[in-house]
């Protein structure tokens, strides 16, 4: 793995031509009017307080916002080629029957329309109620029915305008959908050029494809100006309930046979959403899970609040009332008589409870582990749409083995059975068998060969010892940071320090990104596709020539990821006529021509939430443009909670996967701890949104992880502690702790800022208490060292409190049984984030706290001073949830997720 530390600073970026010419035409044309009418992408997050995230940009634009569609192609009966008149002439089939259809009709390939020919695998447009955005569609087969009528099966082709990528798309391409009718063809109106196109694959195609397509555009433009109708590309399939595009099947497109894959993808999922109940009438099917009598099951926990009611919500940040699913296991199905009439409207099924260790203690909760339930003889019976998913109960002994962050597995362990009754924990039985299938076992015992250590930090993905190089991927982690997705760090210096403590195998370098592109695409013979600033090329130039020989090529990189500094986006809201000179700053430029240069399988950008609605959007479309550009026809954007992934801290990421044609892009990972907020969804225009993964709010396999379960074995220090390197002294109590420490003989970086004499006196008067912050304090004067008397309360805050939301949070201390608030990168009291205090303790959080909060081992380091160290854990992304995503990009390399 090579890791790019990259120094920040107002140089414009080194780009390929490709990137400039994508970016740069879009501003070029740029009006400050376009961005009032193409906020598309805004996030819908109404529920999130601002200042409680302490993101350090301007507040996201939240407003519903509709797409804009471009208008690309209407009928136009001047032109010749390819334009159906509308007359009287005949409609008849060109050729013999092909075929026949499985209910009867005849299939042909070809048809003259109103004197033209209409084809299996050609495009037209039809007949619409608004000849402005006339409908384009493909031609999957087309037959005669036996009463004669002449029908055609089409699928719907939406321009790039319709889709997520609004007007950064490219107007000559058009995208396969899943959405298809029946016509007549009397209802074409003209035939449209479409080419399905599979562009040719991998960095050392790069220049035949810009011949290629610099052709295309120039052949284009040549029948735009004849006023010829527009011919369109289809290398991709959209799917906007997917958050993404695709790889388009063109093996199975317009076959002419009766068949359509549209149909048949669409039959699948039906058959998955129908419920159906066996002919035994002992099991069934529902959301294409199959469940049987004596399957262990989840059940959502409102069904089990006290005395039938719903259990109280999620109040002031803290896990009051958040509650993981209830593990059950399925005994009885009630309520069906036939198997005909089954309605799962009605139908109820009796089930024994599981208890959790957070049902009966508090400190039962924070001693147990997370996966561990208690039998009971506590027999319910509830609504079978109660059932929320299936899951396993076993013996302690045989759990599979797992070394990570992060849980995957739907496994659960149970050792002791709990009288709900009276309290009462004993022994369980051995004769209550809980023994998984034969096919599990074996499933578990492979899992338990080849599972390995995940280094936290780093791109997140198991390494397999045992497993073939082929699974390896050589890996580029661009604005590195510390040694995970990062945003990118102010002094990358102090950040490279301590990747290289971390991960003493990568090759690190540690330089401005724009010089190590430009000295790359110099040695590999490319300058003349670089463009860059004169300072680039001169350091380039300077580099020696070991650096320029341990610099990666084209071709030895399987793998981009990172995370572009985000700081300079918030200032892309408001344009001038000198929008595209600050664009050509931005890094993002820079880390999307790294991907474009070395063509690698798998790209993943990773940034703040709000790249979605920067620029009313148009980062984050010319960003997707951009990728779609290149090569890559699957990519897939969506927003992730860190803390749904095994963290104490709300932490949310905008991401983008793509993947090669040749490859298969990793699914998003299932949130598996609760966490009270709503759906993070993706405005795609102005009737539907987009969600990559369901909120946990009302349960989840796993309960959340609190600010006890993550520091509270943890020992005393003061205000301004400055001993790097200590003893324990105490056990690791809570699961995350045990996790959490690995094998860390000591406890290091537990060191705190120090507070000045006034604000260690506020944090003293701040109660010991759960939503405790300034508010608290009492309204009085103090006499310093000094002998100068102040006032307790800042006079600006209870001043402008009502412009501020209270300022609620300033000078707060946390709550053992809630969570951490977003990291920063700079803890103090009157931060964006003020509550920085421990809840016991006078002092701000030590940086092992905060690392703890983000899902650094103990065993990871920092480097630099204080500050430096801080920051480098405000800008990492969490490494479980980096873990995660790892974790799916290896199904992904050895082929187990489906596209």
């Amino acid at each position: 793995m090579a890791s790019v530390t990259s120094k920040r600073n107002a140089m414009p970026a080194t780009t390929t031509r490709l990137i400039n010419r994508i970016w740069g035409e879009y501003y070029s044309n740029y009006s400050p009017e376009d961005s009032k009418e193409s906020d598309t992408c805004a996030m819908k997050d109404d529920e999130i307080d601002e200042q409680e995230e302490g993101e350090e940009d301007e507040e996201e634009d939240e407003e519903e916002h509709g797409l804009v569609i471009e208008q690309t192609v209407k009928p136009d009966s001047g032109s010749k080629q390819g334009t159906l008149y509308c007359s009287n002439e005949e409609i008849e089939w060109d050729g013999k029957a092909v075929g026949s259809m499985p209910g009867g009709g005849d299939l042909y390939k070809r048809a003259i329309v109103r004197g033209s020919t209409v084809s299996v695998g050609g495009s037209v447009l039809l007949t619409s109620d608004s000849e402005e955005y006339p409908p384009i569609y493909f031609i999957e087969y087309m037959f005669e029915e036996s009463d004669g009528r002449k029908v055609v099966h089409e699928r719907l082709l939406m321009r790039g305008s319709q889709t997520v990528l609004g007007n950064t798309a490219n107007e000559r391409e058009v995208f396969m959908t899943n959405d298809c009718l029946e016509f007549e063809l009397a209802d074409i109106v003209q035939t449209v050029v479409v080419e399905p196109r599979l562009m040719p694959w991998g960095y050392q195609h790069r220049k035949s494809n810009a011949a290629n397509d610099k052709v295309d555009r120039a052949r284009a433009d040549n029948r735009k100006s004849r006023g010829l109708p527009m011919e369109y590309l289809c290398k991709s399939m959209y799917c906007s309930d997917k958050g993404g595009f695709f790889c388009l099947e063109i093996d199975c497109m317009g076959l002419g046979s009766g068949f359509c894959q549209s149909c048949k993808i669409n039959e699948v999922q039906k058959e998955k959403e129908d419920f159906n109940i066996n002919s035994s009438m002992i099991g069934f099917a529902r959301m294409g899970t199959e469940y049987s009598i004596h399957d262990f099951v989840y059940l959502g926990p409102r069904h089990f609040g006290e005395d039938g009611k719903t259990s109280e919500n999620f109040k002031g940040g803290r896990n009051v009332g958040l509650k993981a699913y209830v593990v059950c296991h399925l005994l009885e199905i009630e309520g069906v008589k036939a198997r005909k009439q089954a309605d799962p409207e009605s139908m109820t099924v009796k089930v024994r409870r599981f208890f959790r260790p957070e049902d009966i203690s508090s400190e039962k909760a924070y001693r147990s582990d997370v996966q561990e339930v208690y039998y009971s003889e506590q027999i319910v019976t509830v609504p079978l749409l109660a059932i929320e998913g299936k899951c396993e109960v076993r013996r302690k002994q045989d759990l599979p083995f797992m070394d990570a962050p992060v849980i995957f597995q739907h496994i659960f362990f149970c050792e002791y059975f709990y009288d709900h009754n009276n309290g009462a924990i004993k022994q369980l039985s051995a004769h209550i068998k809980l023994t998984p299938s034969k096919e599990r076992v074996v499933d578990d015992a492979t899992i338990r060969k080849k599972k390995g250590k995940c280094k936290e930090g780093g791109s997140g993905f198991d390494e397999q010892k045992d497993a073939s190089s082929s699974n390896h991927l050589a890996t580029l982690d661009i604005f590195a940071g510390c040694g995970g997705l990062s945003e990118g760090l102010q002094k990358s210096e102090p950040a490279g320090e301590a990747f290289k403590l971390n991960h003493p195998e990568a090759l690190m370098l540690i330089n401005n990104c724009n010089v190590i592109l430009r000295a790359i695409m110099t040695a590999c013979g490319d300058e003349d596709d670089c463009i860059s600033t004169p300072e680039a090329a001169e350091l380039a130039a300077k580099l020696d020539e070991k650096e320029i020989n341990n610099l990666p090529r084209p071709g030895q990189v399987d793998f981009i990821n990172g995370g572009p500094p985000c700081q300079g986006f918030s200032g892309m809201n408001r344009f001038n006529h000198g929008a595209w000179s600050k664009v050509q700053c931005e890094m993002i430029l820079a880390f999307l021509s790294f991907a474009e240069y070395f063509r690698p399988k798998f790209f993943l950008l990773e940034n703040v939430r709000n790249l979605v609605s920067y620029n009313k959007g148009q980062t984050f479309r010319l960003t997707l443009a951009s990728l779609l550009e290149m090569g890559y026809q699957q990519v897939r954007f969506g927003i992730l909670e860190a803390r749904a992934y095994g963290v104490s801290q709300s932490r949310k990421r905008a991401f983008i996967w793509a993947a090669s044609p040749e490859e298969t892009l990793p699914e998003w990972p299932e949130p598996m701890h609760v966490f009270a907020g709503p759906e993070l969804k993706i405005s795609l225009n102005g009737k539907s949104q987009y969600a990559a993964v369901r909120s946990t709010s009302t349960g989840a396999p796993f309960c959340a992880i609190t600010v006890r379960d993550t520091i509270g074995e943890l020992p005393a220090v003061k205000n301004g502690a400055s001993t790097t390197t200590m003893e324990y002294k105490d056990e690791p109590v809570s699961w995350f702790q045990k996790k959490i420490r690995g094998d860390a003989l000591a406890l290091t970086d537990h060191i705190s800022k120090e507070m000045n004499e006034l604000n260690l006196i506020r944090c003293q008067r701040i109660p010991r208490r759960p939503g405790a912050d300034w508010r608290d304090l009492p309204d009085e004067k103090v006499r310093l060292s000094t002998g100068q008397v102040v006032d307790l309360i800042p006079w600006c805050l209870p001043n402008t409190a009502k412009r501020h939301n209270q300022w609620k949070g300033l000078f707060g201390r946390l709550d053992w049984e809630g969570n951490f608030p977003m990291s920063i990168t700079d803890p103090q009291p009157m931060g964006k984030v003020g509550m920085c205090f421990h809840p016991d303790q006078d002092r701000i959080l030590t940086v092992r706290e905060c690392a703890r909060s983000q899902g650094f081992s103990d065993g990871y380091k920092f480097a630099g001073n204080i500050q430096h160290r801080h920051r480098q854990i405000g800008n990492a992304v969490p490494p479980p949830l980096a873990f995660a995503l790892g974790s799916k990009l290896k199904e992904g390399v050895e082929g187990k997720s489906g596209r």
